[in-house]
């Protein structure tokens, strides 16, 4: 699929959802000088597009038991990263995956809920499942500024929907 293109009233419309997700289309609306239809209208579309996905995130370090790792990899041939990216979230702890330059090539967020003697567990289980990793590095997060995290769909100790 190409980039999408967005203009001025797309982005202003974004930025706003941004900040409060769930702010009303009439008040949407207001804060744009645009009509509600117009408001709806543009969301319904940047959805479709795939340009906009509206969330809820959790803010980890106000949610007990949830704890954030970052993990760095570094593969053996660039050729696998794809592969190795795709494996990577189809694990259920795993929030997201990004091909990346420098010294690793591929950082993952993962969701921890069951305490950080599961980082053990996640490399044993899980991350020894990679062929083609050559080393990885985790970095649990300790601290953030404006840091909201998606919860992965089908992460352990999470309530089902």
């Amino acid at each position: 699929m190409k980039d999408a293109v967005i203009d001025t009233l797309d982005k202003q419309l974004i930025k706003l959802l941004s900040l409060d997700g769930r702010k009303p289309a009439k008040e949407l609306a207001q804060q744009l000088n645009v009509s509600a239809p117009t408001v709806q209208s543009r969301l319904k579309e940047l959805v479709k597009r795939g340009v906009l996905k509206v969330v809820g995130l959790v803010d980890p370090f106000k949610v007990k038991n949830v704890l954030v790792a970052i993990i760095a990899i570094r593969v053996d041939d660039v050729i696998k990263m794809p592969k190795i990216i795709d494996q990577l979230m189809e694990f259920k702890q795993v929030s997201w995956a990004i091909a990346v330059t420098g010294r690793y090539d591929i950082f993952a967020e993962v969701i921890v809920t069951e305490g950080i003697e599961w980082m053990f567990k996640f490399y044993a289980d899980e991350m020894s499942k990679l062929d083609g990793v050559s080393h990885s590095e985790s970095f649990m997060v300790t601290q953030t500024r404006r840091k909201w995290t998606l919860l992965p769909p089908n992460i352990e100790g999470w309530i089902d929907p």
